[in-house]
């Protein structure tokens, strides 16, 4: 049983590595040439103008061959940081929020070449908080704000510093609002756009919040050791024992853009999800064949649905989120993607690979 599932580890880890290779490899052809030159016209430069070359040709070690021309190590990530680093002060000829509505299709929330998602990102994090509400849904404590009187976001306060690690079982803890930034660019990264744009705020609760929030959430604010604090409304949220509180006056977390309102979501039960009971374990946790009585199923016999929480297992993997137990799609749209939603319960601990998490994808690939 351990050779097994040590071939398995090993299968899923060089299928990861290969379509990570294969969703970069054509952005690395595309630019080849351009680097080609690029990096030989520096050998008439002066010695400090020319160490990127030097330090690229000195090192034969990260080079590969493609067509004959070698790319470096230095040039890949090069190429990376030129295609996916948001330009914050790209210039926007409409309205952020249009752009991003304008984005959304069923199979993605934002194009490959999107130049105005760091303009629009740079919106979430400075634009003015024009309401605030405590959120409906989900077992974590969140709010909901208006952005300019135009745009809702949710804001997912930080409950750990950034080194904090998680230990217990795989889903334990609260969210890690890093996490989820984190979890956003590398779906960009591997060409998974199904993820809403995220990208932190630190937010000064009596000049930002307080003023614009709802009498609802407002009764479940108190002060503790000379901070402002909430608990909101969530399945865990009982009282000031579960809530969050301000540091300097400020609190720190992560927006996620609301979806544009012709997109209706609809909540699925994941098909692997876990119990979240000591002891009692899923399904598929003890079935090896689980994946043939998802595949009976009309959601699943057809179409985009398995592939898509395949991919998603495998994303799981990467950033380390056992937590997946609902997706969500498009209302009315059957070939809608898994919309990545909730990525908070990711990274939270370095040392420990969940494999379970692949669990779709070694049971039915």
């Amino acid at each position: 049983m351990k050779t097994k599932v040590r071939l398995l580890f090993i299968g899923a880890a060089i299928f990861v590595i290969y379509v990570s290779y294969k969703i970069l490899e054509p952005e690395l052809l595309r630019y080849k040439n351009a680097y080609k030159s690029k990096w030989m016209s520096t050998e008439g430069q002066n010695a400090n103008e020319a160490e990127p070359r030097t330090v690229a040709t000195s090192n034969s070690s990260f080079n590969r061959e493609m067509n004959g021309s070698e790319i470096t190590k230095q040039q890949i990530i090069q190429t990376m940081i030129e295609n996916y680093k948001p330009n914050f002060f790209y210039p926007l000829e409409e309205s952020p929020w249009d752009i991003a509505a304008k984005w959304v299709e069923p199979r993605q929330i934002y194009p490959e070449n999107a130049k105005e998602l760091g303009a629009i990102l740079k919106a979430m994090s400075q634009g003015t908080i024009t309401s605030a509400d405590f959120g409906q849904r989900g077992t974590q404590l969140k709010l909901t704000l208006l952005i300019d009187n135009a745009q809702k976001v949710v804001f997912k306060p930080a409950w750990y510093p950034r080194d904090y690690v998680v230990t217990g079982t795989p889903y334990s803890g609260r969210d890690r609002h890093n996490g989820e930034i984190a979890a956003f660019y590398l779906g960009s990264l591997l060409g998974l756009r199904r993820i809403p744009l995220v990208i932190g705020r630190r937010i000064h609760f009596e000049k930002e919040i307080l003023p614009v929030s709802t009498s609802r959430l407002i009764t479940t604010f108190f002060e503790k050791d000379g901070e402002s604090c909430f608990y909101g409304r969530c399945r865990y949220c009982m009282g000031p024992e579960d809530g969050v509180c301000t540091t300097n006056g400020v609190i720190e977390g992560t927006l996620v853009l609301w979806m544009p309102s012709q997109f209706k979501l609809t909540l699925h039960k994941h098909p692997w999800s876990r119990t979240y009971r000591e002891g009692v374990q899923a399904k598929w946790e003890t079935d090896d064949h689980y994946c043939d009585k998802v595949k009976s199923s009309p959601y699943y016999s057809t179409g985009h649905r398995l592939l898509d929480i395949i991919d998603t297992c495998i994303f799981d993997y990467l950033i380390g989120n056992a937590d997946r137990h609902h997706y969500e799609t498009f209302e009315g749209y059957e070939d809608s993607m898994l919309i990545m939603l909730d990525n908070g319960k990711s990274f939270g601990n370095p040392d420990i690979d969940e494999f379970s998490i692949l669990a779709p994808l070694y049971q039915c690939c």
